[in-house]
């Protein structure tokens, strides 16, 4: 059995256990408070009766806040690693403004399977690099260093979607870019 003693002299039982190991949710003990003084004392029954009293400050464990990434893609034009005007402006104008401080910034460049695998690969981090380059560029003109890029190539080796038809290939050519907020 478990008594517990908080810093006002009340007392709250818990048990009796019959198991090795027992748990108690620090909510059960804390209510609404944050954080308490309490004096424990276990008492344990084996023929005799043993008391074990000792002192413990909890705080209430609160779960850090959840910031949600945010991903964008860009689109390729068939074998071109190059940006078009319109994307361009799309990463500097809408993605780069949404980096927040001390961002990490991933960056997976793809390839459809028309054409050599060496040649889709060299592409795809081409295209990958296209991007890395825009967004730093972006960040560098609005004074921020803060910001960390990785980007990879994958080619065509982990398409996003099925290369049977023209449609998924179009979406294949293109640059996910995944924004990773600092915890």
């Amino acid at each position: 059995m478990l008594e517990v003693r908080d810093e006002k002299g009340i007392i709250e039982n818990f048990g009796p256990y019959t198991e090795d190991d027992a748990s108690i949710p620090g909510k059960s003990i804390l209510g609404d408070r944050p954080s308490g003084d309490f004096k424990f004392t276990m008492i344990g029954q084996d023929g005799i009766t043993v008391r074990k009293d000792t002192t413990i400050h909890m705080v209430l464990w609160t779960p850090d806040k959840d910031e949600e990434g945010m991903r964008f893609t860009v689109i390729y034009e068939f074998d071109d690693s190059k940006t078009i005007a319109e994307y361009k402006k799309y990463l500097n104008d809408v993605v780069a403004p949404k980096i927040p401080t001390d961002a990490k910034v991933i960056i997976h460049g793809y390839t459809d399977t028309i054409g050599d695998e060496d040649h889709n690969q060299e592409l795809s981090f081409a295209r990958a690099d296209d991007v890395r380059k825009i967004l730093e560029d972006s960040m560098s003109k609005a004074g921020r260093t803060d910001v960390k890029f990785e980007s990879y190539g994958f080619g065509e080796e982990q398409s996003q979607f099925e290369n049977n038809f023209p449609e998924g290939r179009f979406y294949n050519r293109s640059v996910v870019i995944d924004i990773i907020p600092h915890k």
